[in-house]
């Protein structure tokens, strides 16, 4: 039988998660479509939204933290998030539907580890840390080593995202987001690319862009970033970033697309976003 264990402390929660076949159920919009289709069967749900300590917003130290059970609706609202972050806040507003971003958090959609998460993207531009807790004590992981591959992240049996929190940074950003998929709503991504730039017009003083639903991880697009700093963005500039950012992802044929077409996209996309930086 399937128990459902609502906890309101992290104690409770540490010991809940520590029982045998125990699942964390934050937000289950991923989690629930699995136990339906089979993939998983877990002996007990596990729900976090009592636990204070998980939900919420609040800027610490110059980072701005945010509790990993905090409903995506929430994050939306907020004002704090939407100063510093306003990429988060754009590719939030494109995941899923109301009654999805009533339920779904930040710890859940990166604890399943898809390829396509839409809310990695912003995340790993903004190069946000995330908070651990488990048996074993806390540690911190930069969130581009937390992914390993589909499905797979670095957590440790019992161990969860207790905070998702995003350093300072520069103000001046420009943002770009655009994911391709087979429908204009609550589509999965085929191909995804995000950026963040920032310098002189014309030109790609700071440039930083990641990739989704192109490799078994969302990536940070590193060699285009490097090889872009400080250039002029002209056409040929552009053109060979666009190369480069297509020879760094890894994509796979499955029933959305094929891996020539991803590679086709990124590629597209990339020029989209360094035109828009070139002419802003």
């Amino acid at each position: 039988m399937l128990r459902y264990v609502r906890v309101d402390t992290e104690e409770d929660l540490l010991d809940a998660l520590h029982k045998d076949g125990a699942w964390l159920l934050s937000g289950g919009t991923d989690l629930l479509v699995k136990m339906r289709s089979g993939l998983v069967r877990p002996k007990s749900l596990v729900d976090p939204a009592g636990v204070p300590e998980l939900r919420g917003i609040e800027t610490a130290s110059g980072a701005l933290r945010i509790g990993a059970a905090t409903p995506l609706v929430e994050i939306l609202a907020s004002k704090d998030v939407a100063g510093r972050a306003p990429l988060l806040v754009d590719v939030l507003r494109s995941l899923g539907c109301v009654q999805i971003r009533n339920r779904a958090t930040l710890g859940g959609n990166l604890a399943n580890a898809s390829p396509a998460a839409d809310s990695a993207i912003p995340l790993l531009l903004y190069e946000t840390v995330l908070e651990l807790r488990g048996g074993d004590g806390d540690r911190t992981v930069p969130i581009g080593e937390f992914f390993l591959g589909p499905g797979r992240t670095l957590l440790r049996r019992g161990e969860y995202i207790r905070v998702v929190s995003i350093p300072a940074s520069r103000d001046d950003w420009l943002p770009f987001f655009h994911k391709v998929g087979r429908r204009r709503a609550l589509t999965i991504a085929i191909a995804s690319v995000g950026g963040l730039a920032a310098g002189p017009k014309g030109s790609a003083v700071d440039v930083r862009l990641a990739a989704g639903s192109v490799a078994p991880v969302p990536l940070r697009l590193r060699s285009v970033e490097r090889w872009l700093a400080g250039r002029a963005l002209d056409d040929e500039a552009i053109a060979h970033a666009a190369e480069l950012a297509a020879q760094e992802v890894s994509p796979i044929d499955d029933v959305r697309a094929t891996a020539l077409y991803r590679r086709a996209v990124t590629r597209d996309l990339v020029v989209r976003f360094l035109e828009r930086v070139r002419n802003t």
